[in-house]
């Protein structure tokens, strides 16, 4: 499984990336927009991107922004439904309004910080991204 973690938080985006790295290849970004360059650039070389966790406030673009682009990215290169990455954004806030925002535009599921490894996983599992024990 190829994993994205984009958070500008250092020990969020390491906590995320220790959780997440036993499941698989995990790259870390601290800005959404050079991660976007990554994901755009994996896609194309018909990489399959699994999962992606964005933190929704970053400086440059924020989270909800990077959400739109790679749904769209995925749009432009005709990716099909199954195999479009799985989306969870994780956020200290607890706005209902990003939360519907985020929903709107293709997330798949909204976590709140703090997390712990118990929640991801469980979350993972729900979507079927890890398997059920």
């Amino acid at each position: 499984m190829l994993i994205m973690v984009i958070d500008d938080e250092l020990i969020s985006r390491k906590k995320l990336a220790e959780i997440l790295k036993p499941f698989g290849e995990c790259m870390e970004f601290d800005r959404g927009d050079v991660a976007l360059v990554a994901y755009e650039k994996a896609r194309k070389e018909y990489k399959q991107i699994d999962l992606v966790t964005i933190d929704i406030s970053m400086p440059y673009l924020n989270g909800l922004s990077v959400l739109h682009k790679i749904r769209d990215i995925e749009t432009e290169l005709g990716v099909p439904k199954e195999l479009k990455a799985k989306v969870i954004m994780v956020t200290s806030e607890n706005d209902r309004n990003k939360f519907m925002d985020a929903m709107q535009q293709g997330c798949d599921d909204y976590i709140l910080k703090p997390f712990d490894e118990n929640n991801i996983l469980e979350r993972l599992k729900s979507h079927n991204i890890l398997p059920k024990t």
